[in-house]
């Protein structure tokens, strides 16, 4: 019976072979979806999180400017739901394996730093809120940097994906997270002025700001989202609850120094607000799930693949065939393509790895293709980032004046705010270097 042959000469018997590679490829991207998965779980529970924190900052808003006299009852009850999603939090913080974290998790890492030092001071914050010993706008901004640290841990996870598909979920999902925490921050800052029967010029201006920045986040998650959460949100922003916002969003907009509004409003903008978050937070649930269930397909489709490759070569391993001599026009498409092989090849096996090879190179091809437009946007947004860190740092005003000289500056020169931001970037660079 003639012997049964493999592709590899026998000299090369201590290299591995190109059976041994393919199939390592495979396990690779399985290992790496994986990881995303366990990335992707992170992200649920920081969703969830995210959405307690916005009402808890909400209600310690208005129990501060009322002097303890409203929503005392309902913060107590938040804060015992918030401690349960921390709790969630840390759980999903577990199974990420800091021993083997490389340039990619750096980003993703100190973001998570950063929100457990903050989740640290929450106590000190609240027994503040309690005793009415810290303001309503310090206590805003608290909460502020918190949800930003959760929120950069979901960019982060987006921005350390290599699949396309998750990549674009999770896009979606940030942007329409961030849009939210906008939101919130808005209801935060028209519960002070409703409260105080009074509006300042610089909150008129915050509010509109983050009007305007809700605008942006909730356009970049149309362009990312699937049919259904894009549904839910145009049906959300047809409620009763975005229209009575948009009522009073006017009633802010019309107000002037010297006005008096009824303080019993702001219990009013609270609710409808709150009834717009909560519905956001539906859409949030249903791009969750969905991230979920593209993650689970992911690695079930990678590990179905490898079964099917492992099953494959096999097979053809097992076949017994002649010695040949040069094998030349492998793929019959291309007779430019020409393969010398050595005599004692399995013609067969050899054909299946050449055909595996080509297979996976143009799946990696199309995915590099793909991942490299998902992470435009991402890209971007650093850019962005930069550009109003520069504005912040020379000329010493907040992020969201910055982020409207951006803005202002795009308007006035019908330029993108991207291309700003560029612009912004390159003129400090040349500045640095000529004083360096």
């Amino acid at each position: 019976m003639p012997e049964k042959l493999r592709v590899t000469s026998p000299y090369m018997k201590s290299i591995p072979s190109t059976e041994d590679f393919l199939l390592a490829a495979k396990q690779s991207e399985i290992n790496a979806l994986n990881q995303l998965a366990t990335n992707c779980r992170l992200v649920v529970s920081v969703s969830d999180f995210i959405h307690e924190l916005q009402k808890e900052r909400g209600l310690s808003n208005s129990y501060l400017v009322s002097q303890g006299k409203r929503l005392q009852k309902e913060r107590i009850e938040e804060i015992e739901a918030i401690d349960r999603a921390q709790q969630q939090f840390i759980a999903t913080l577990k199974p990420l394996d800091l021993k083997r974290c490389g340039s990619s998790t750096i980003r993703l890492y100190h973001s998570l730093a950063y929100v457990l030092h903050s989740l640290d001071e929450l106590p000190q914050v609240r027994e503040s809120v309690s005793n009415q010993a810290i303001s309503a706008t310090d206590n805003t901004k608290f909460f502020n940097h918190l949800i930003a640290g959760l929120l950069a841990v979901i960019f982060e996870a987006a921005d350390v994906s290599n699949d396309p598909d998750i990549t674009k979920a999770l896009i979606a999902l940030f942007n329409f997270v961030q849009g939210k925490e906008y939101a919130g921050q808005e209801r935060a800052w028209g519960v002070i002025g409703f409260t105080k029967g009074s509006f300042s010029n610089s909150t008129k201006d915050q509010i509109k700001a983050l009007m305007d920045a809700q605008f942006g986040c909730f356009d970049a998650f149309n362009n990312f989202s699937s049919v259904i959460p894009a549904a839910q949100w145009r049906q959300l922003e047809s409620a009763e609850a975005a229209f009575e916002m948009e009522r009073m969003r006017q009633l802010i907009a019309r107000f002037k120094t010297g006005d008096s509004l009824p303080t019993a409003i702001g219990e009013v903008w609270y609710q409808a607000a709150t009834s717009r978050i909560d519905g956001m937070q539906e859409i949030v649930k249903t791009l969750t799930e969905e991230l979920s269930n593209v993650c689970q397909s992911k690695v079930k489709q990678a590990s179905d693949e490898l079964k099917n490759h492992q099953a494959h070569l096999v097979s053809l391993g097992n076949y017994e065939a002649p010695p040949m001599s040069a094998l030349t026009a492998m793929d019959k498409q291309s007779s430019d393509t020409t393969i010398t092989m050595s005599n004692g090849v399995n013609l067969k096996l050899a054909q299946s790895i050449y055909d595996l090879v080509q297979k996976q190179a143009e799946h990696l091809r199309k995915v590099s293709e793909e991942l490299t437009f998902a992470k435009q946007t991402l890209n971007e947004r650093k850019l962005i980032e930069k550009a109003k860190g520069i504005l912040m740092s020379s000329q010493g005003v907040s992020e969201e004046a910055a982020y409207k000289q951006l803005r202002q500056a795009a308007m006035d020169g019908n330029k993108r705010i991207i291309d700003i931001a560029d612009n912004i970037i390159s003129v400090s660079s040349m500045l640095n270097s000529q004083h360096a």
